[in-house]
């Protein structure tokens, strides 16, 4: 009934990050029932308790947003949280898909902004956040002149209250202090502790963090916000961080080359699901591999100049090796093989430029900030702007599983999707998005399954293709991150700076087209 609509909830608070929740874990569901049973013995009524109860059910979805407004976080002596009303928040939000809504289940308040979010993708009580604090006076007296004066990223336990006792609301509990860039010397005051990205091993098997099991180093990674910051994978099982690799930094020369506003874009990084030792991060303009059994740390290859003006995200296909998809600064969206790519450290190389698997221009007309693959069908592609646009892709050609075209005969007589030009064409933001040699790309679709039919201010330009824009959705805001629900192949979600967030489905014309 309610498939082919999206919703909202306006959060009023500027937002960064986005995050979708695992089911409910073992482990949590056992304590659960554990605290509820005992509860019951007390004579207390659960009818209020935490709204953890349907988190298994398939017709509701669970999302973090991280809040990021620059308001100044009361702490005490020992840096532990005040709880205040200015404090930044960890919401948690839940979609129902039986009544169409979305609903905020609880508030968590968290000691500054949060610009990085990794929720632990076996236990849904675990998540890690990285962001700045920002210190008032204590009760100690401590001086502070409201700069930022610390970076820090902490892994939390999300508490409802109840296994505590009566009475207590939702909280952070924090489990482990991750010593980011704390090793490096203080050339940077403090910079170097900032973190723009966390990830958590893909091949993780056990819900419990603090459980050796045996990944090959470690469990959770974390990506410095830029180059004088390093690359560090985390070990997690001894109950504090020990940290088993970083990239070097020595690279951080590099960055005096570029201006202030590439050098202000946070890394971001996608950790291969197919081999779990390597890592790719961005690097500006760049997108380079590191291998985490070299001690080096210096990298295995690059990707050179993927994206004229930054490299804003990366994501790897979980079903094609080898295979990633990154957006940029210049509004284009770029689906790669890095065995044709992936080149040397080396400056200079006399190889010509391989030929790209797909190149997606005109869908957005400012910067494509976040580009993620659907994790079980590789045809969807959803894409984030500065321009305050959604959009979701089909790229059949380069997927795993390619849609059938029967000369576009089906599509057309059935009032399918035909490839139309976007009015932003194929010029990307500050410059002319002149078509690079080898490459293939594809101008946006238009098309409204809401309504049925095309948009009538668009013109039909070539034959229908399998490789097309399926919807566009215009939010209130710069879209600040987009993710795709753990729940349900068929639902994403989207973010605004704003604080404004949607959840989007996918139509179902596309499941049957993906499907049968």
């Amino acid at each position: 009934m309610f498939s082919s609509q999206s919703i909202d909830y306006s959060l009023s608070t500027p937002a960064r990050c986005l995050a979708s929740l695992p089911p409910r874990s073992s482990s949590s569901a056992a304590a659960k029932s554990k605290s509820n049973s005992d509860d019951e013995q007390d004579g207390w009524d659960d009818d209020d308790s935490f709204q953890f109860d349907d988190a298994n059910t398939q017709d509701t979805h669970r999302f973090l947003v991280g809040t990021a407004f620059p308001s100044i976080t009361k702490t005490d002596s020992e840096n532990d949280l005040n709880n205040d009303d200015e404090s930044n928040q960890l919401h948690l939000l839940t979609y129902h898909e039986d009544s169409h809504e979305i609903t905020l289940d609880a508030s968590y308040p968290h000691p500054g902004e949060i610009w990085a979010l990794a929720p632990h993708p076996k236990n849904d009580t675990l998540v890690t956040c990285g962001g700045g604090v920002y210190l008032e006076s204590g009760e100690d007296g401590t001086s502070s002149d409201n700069q930022l004066m610390e970076f820090k990223t902490q892994l939390w336990k999300i508490s409802d209250g109840d296994d505590e006792g009566f009475g207590l609301g939702p909280s952070l509990e924090s489990l482990i202090v991750i010593p980011h860039g704390e090793n490096i010397t203080n050339q940077n005051a403090g910079w170097e502790k900032r973190v723009g990205c966390i990830l958590w091993n893909p091949i993780l098997s056990s819900d419990d963090p603090f459980e050796d099991q045996e990944m090959g180093g470690g469990s959770l990674l974390t990506v410095g916000w830029e180059a004088c910051s390093p690359i560090a994978l985390w070990d997690l099982s001894a109950s504090v961080a020990v940290e088993t690799w970083s990239s070097s930094t020595s690279s951080s020369n590099r960055r005096k080359r570029y201006n202030l506003l590439q050098s202000a874009l946070p890394r971001r990084a996608s950790w291969d699901p197919h081999q779990p030792t390597t890592i790719l991060c961005s690097e500006v303009q760049d997108v380079r591999a590191y291998d985490t059994r070299m001690s080096s740390g210096t990298g295995i290859g690059v990707v050179r100049n993927a994206h004229r003006y930054g490299v804003t995200d990366i994501d790897h296909n979980r079903l094609q090796e080898h295979v990633i998809v990154t957006s940029g600064m210049d509004g284009v969206i770029k689906f790669w093989d890095l065995r044709m790519h992936l080149s040397s450290n080396e400056e200079n190389s006399s190889l010509p430029p391989a030929d790209l698997l797909k190149i997606v221009r005109g869908g957005h007309s400012h910067w494509s900030t976040r580009a993620s693959y659907n994790p079980f069908h590789d045809q969807l592609v959803i894409s984030g702007g500065t321009d305050g646009i959604t959009n979701l892709w089909r790229i059949s050609s380069c997927s795993s599983a390619p849609l059938l075209d029967f000369d576009g005969d089906d599509d057309v007589n059935n009032g399918g999707e035909d490839p139309l030009e976007d009015e932003c064409g194929d010029e990307g933001v500050g410059g002319s998005g002149a078509k690079e040699e080898g490459e293939e790309e594809i101008n946006p679709v238009d098309y409204d399954y809401s309504r049925g039919e095309e948009k009538k201010d668009s013109i039909p330009t070539k034959p229908p293709s399998n490789d097309i824009r399926v919807s566009r959705f215009e939010c209130s805001d710069t879209v600040a991150d987009v993710c795709w629900s753990v729940s349900d192949p068929w639902m994403y979600a989207s973010l605004s700076c704003d604080g404004a967030f949607v959840v989007h489905h996918v139509p179902s014309k596309e499941k049957y087209k993906i499907l049968l």
